[in-house]
């Protein structure tokens, strides 16, 4: 009989990823192992190798895009719809972009992760695209904004997630300008009456 395992693979993630992403990838396994509560030899029993284990905790997941957009069609008003999806896309983006950046920077990244990142990427686009397209099909935007608004909300979030991360000139922006750009935005796609 197996004894049962004391964390969990997601749990065990967790710690890694929070342990990398303080040390970087030269964090050692002990460290990890310590702060699960397991032995080294069960974390080499669960991942192969030291790399196995940093590719498997800093691989960005798919995003959730209901989570992130809301529902389809959506159920907000279009400057509301474009403040909270903006704020979370950008949130999202935010704790994505640094654990990118470490798994494109290890040596034996050979491209880690990256077709699965286009992949999300492009899959967050469409959706987003759809969700305007129902604002477009309402006439309450103006028409054949859909993709290129879509297109400029996720570079907007990119570029804050990009400063938040220390990795674009001008530094940390809060909310609130996500929320002012965010206004911006619809005062150029809103029909004029």
């Amino acid at each position: 009989m197996t004894r049962p395992k004391t964390i969990s693979d997601e749990d065990l993630l967790a710690v890694a990823r929070k342990v990398f992403g303080q040390q970087g990838r030269t964090a050692s396994t002990r460290a990890i192992a310590r702060q699960a509560g397991i032995s080294e030899g069960v974390l080499y029993q669960r991942f192969g190798s030291k790399e196995e284990l940093f590719f498997a905790a800093m691989a960005p997941h798919a995003p959730d895009i209901e989570a992130l957009l809301g529902p389809d069609p959506p159920d907000e008003e279009v400057p509301v719809f474009l403040r909270n999806v903006l704020t979370r896309v950008a949130k999202h983006l935010g704790e994505v972009i640094p654990l990118a950046i470490q798994i494109i920077t290890h040596p034996a990244a050979h491209g880690a992760g990256r077709a699965r990142g286009h992949a999300s990427l492009a899959q967050l686009h469409q959706a987003l695209v759809a969700r305007l397209a129902h604002f477009e099909a309402r006439k309450l935007v103006r028409p054949s904004t859909s993709k290129a608004t879509a297109q400029l909300l996720l570079s907007v979030a990119h570029d804050w997630a990009l400063g938040h991360a220390g990795l674009r000139p001008g530094g940390r922006l809060g909310t609130q300008h996500l929320e002012e750009m965010a206004d911006l935005l619809w005062k150029g796609i809103a029909l004029r009456r």
